[in-house]
């Protein structure tokens, strides 16, 4: 059984956690650098009225890209990788909805602004069944590891090791306080 949870973390779950998690921190880097741009972009998808809500897309182009370093960096790391992985897959949820807005709104035209200038995945800057199915390839190892967990190269497997309880840790001291609480034992 051990060497299953070795395989599994060697072929799945670390190279999972490492691919999506570095994907999001580039995705939050391009945005990062150009946050005005990537306002314009959220206003471009005409999810909410610009004119009542226009401090919602603000606060999106502010706080996405930091939520989006910060899940990557938790699953890289395989730090809380199930929280990290459930915020990824919630955000590309999202994200598909607001592609799908896009898609079948005709009198709407937007261009993903999902990495920046940098292309991922061949699809090009206008929104279309592309962007759509990049996000869906990417929510399945999101659901993965939220099912999953990191595995055993992740932080949350060391530091779930190390703080143990003294008697799973060890047999014979359970032993040892059944024996002290019976009186029965005698050193």
């Amino acid at each position: 059984m051990k060497m299953n949870k070795w395989v599994e973390s060697s072929l799945l779950q670390f190279p999972l956690r490492v691919g999506l998690g570095g994907i999001f921190c580039l995705a939050a880097y391009t945005k990062l650098g150009d946050v005005q741009s990537f306002a314009e972009a959220i206003k471009g998808f005409q999810v909410v009225d610009v004119e009542n809500y226009e401090h919602l897309i603000v606060f999106g182009a502010f706080t996405m890209p930091w939520v989006e370093m910060i899940a990557g960096v938790l699953l890289i790391l395989g730090l809380w990788t199930r929280a990290g992985a459930a915020i990824v897959s919630l955000m590309l949820v999202l994200f598909m909805a607001a592609l799908m807005h896009v898609i079948f709104d005709d009198s709407i035209s937007a261009d993903c602004s999902c990495f920046g200038d940098v292309k991922i995945g061949g699809c090009s800057s206008k929104v279309g069944w592309c962007q759509v199915i990049r996000d869906l390839v990417m929510l399945v190892p999101a659901v993965y590891l939220v099912w999953r967990g990191g595995g055993v190269f992740a932080l949350d497997a060391l530091l779930s090791r190390k703080t143990a309880p003294l008697k799973a840790q060890t047999p014979d001291a359970q032993f040892v306080s059944e024996q002290v609480d019976e009186g029965g034992f005698r050193g």
